[in-house]
């Protein structure tokens, strides 16, 4: 997703900073679980408080939302207080509460005016991961075969995870033998180009952890590709991904630059500076590696093991306040390397997508998810009351952020349920809200809460291509 989206829990709380000193954090590692409330609604909290790199780390598990793993800046104690903070999700001092005798209950606030009492805990929340492509009760019609499922856990790179789901699946397409990438070999080069934009552009360009498919296509045609193995992103294979540290001392960096940099720096030296600060947390990128008993650079790995023309994909999209027909940089934030959208009427974005499928070619995703009370247990559905998907309700809905670019997806096959609905089968990365590994999207969902699509230009149906031809 295009940042954590957490916001969710703390739309009714805030909180005043607070500067405190450690102490004794070391008698409060494991879990802590109490119950929030108040006369609307009452949530679990579970606080996870661990050692890690040689420091104490925090975790915020919220189980009646189906979120796990939301990192809190900082975790202090003074004597027998302890202080969460949750700054950067703007929260400020999420909690503050003071340890009781025998270091077994914390009597606190949460956000600075609820109630809160954590106790401790060994009960461990876990979100669902949904394995296989079927579901009870609907019918596959199309289902194109696809590499394992991936796992972003607490990163905010789905765009990563979801386009080289997508490039594993059409080099499967065009007969080459399976392989995992490593997502993260594109984030860090990606990053890298988009802290030297931002530094460029006086800091007035987009510089976050978000990003689009075609930002990974762009880095496989200027740096190549390699295997999850070659570079798994993280120094302990064990441990999950957890980048928010680096992402706030990247930006810290690139501030710095932009502030501080005038007429004393070069890109290789912030690059090389912002480079090691990434490795630092993500691992070192070797030259060269061995892989299946050869040698390859990432450039020549792309070309021999993947094979895939990054010329050969196009993201579309639907709205009209651009003409159709016509290619135009699409005003998102994520967009910050002003890359084109193929622009084209509803109707032909809907069989552009179910022509694709059917002739097997997957579809990248980029659209607006977890907002919504239908995207939850596997499934994204609109709710009821909304009975017809317009072109002047899906350009409504975005001109006033009801539909924002949120989260990037891989869709990979057609159902339908006993009405002859027709649903998307799609492989998700992020398993909040229950819905990790395949998810089923109805057709009108994705219609509604679409940005935009990435596809094969060998994919799209003769009748658009014709009115297309010279924008491809």
């Amino acid at each position: 997703m295009k940042a954590k989206l957490v916001a969710l829990l703390f739309l009714l709380i805030t909180a005043a900073p607070l500067k405190c000193q450690e102490n004794k954090l070391d008698v409060l590692t494991g879990s802590w679980l109490g119950k929030v409330s108040t006369d609307q609604w009452s949530l679990r909290v579970l606080l996870r408080i661990v050692k890690k790199d040689k420091g104490i780390k925090c975790y915020l598990d919220s189980p009646d939302q189906g979120m796990k793993g939301i990192t809190m800046d900082k975790v202090t104690a003074v004597n027998d207080s302890l202080f969460v903070d949750a700054t950067s999700i703007g929260a400020g001092v999420l909690y503050k509460g003071r340890i009781l005798p025998g270091d077994s209950v914390i009597e606190g606030v949460w956000g600075g005016s609820l109630s809160l009492r954590l106790a401790r805990t060994n009960w461990v929340f876990e979100l669902k991961t949904n394995i296989t492509p079927e579901v009870k009760g609907y019918r596959i019609i199309k289902l194109i075969p696809t590499s394992p499922i991936k796992d972003q856990q607490g990163s905010s790179v789905c765009w990563s995870f979801a386009t080289t789901s997508f490039m594993e699946t059409e080099a499967l397409r065009m007969g080459k033998n399976p392989v995992v990438l490593s997502p993260m070999f594109f984030v860090l080069q990606n990053t890298l180009d988009k802290g030297e934009k931002y530094i460029r552009m006086n800091g007035k360009s987009y510089f976050g952890p978000g990003d689009l498919t075609f930002g990974v296509l762009n880095i496989y045609r200027k740096y190549g590709a390699v295997p999850q193995a070659v570079f798994p992103g993280k120094t302990d294979t064990t441990s999950g991904y957890d980048y928010n540290d680096m992402d706030r001392t990247l930006k810290d960096k690139a501030d710095y630059y932009v502030k501080n940099g005038r007429g004393k720096m070069t890109p290789e030296e912030y690059r090389t500076d912002m480079r090691k600060t990434m490795q630092n947390t993500m691992g070192e990128l070797p030259d060269s590696f061995i892989y299946k008993n050869r040698h390859y650079t990432s450039k020549t790995f792309a070309k021999e093991v993947i094979g895939i023309n990054p010329d050969d994909y196009v993201e579309v999209t639907s709205f009209t306040h651009h003409p159709f027909y016509s290619k135009f940089v699409l005003e998102i934030e994520s967009n910050w390397n002003n890359g084109y959208y193929l622009n084209i009427p509803l109707k032909d974005f809907s069989e552009l997508l179910d022509s694709s499928l059917l002739h097997g070619y997957s579809v990248c995703w980029d659209g607006d998810a977890y907002r919504y009370r239908g995207f939850s247990d596997g499934f994204a559905v609109l709710d009821d009351t909304l009975t017809k998907v317009t072109q002047e309700k899906r350009q409504a809905d975005f001109d006033n952020y009801n539909t924002i670019d949120q989260h990037n997806m891989h869709i990979v096959g057609i159902a339908e349920d006993a009405r002859g609905r027709r649903f998307y089968i799609i492989k998700n990365s992020s398993d909040a809200l229950n819905c990790g590994g395949y998810m089923y999207m109805s057709k009108d969902y994705l219609l509604l809460r679409t940005i935009s699509l990435m596809v094969n230009k060998h994919a799209i149906p003769g009748n658009i291509k014709r009115k297309v031809k010279e924008l491809l």
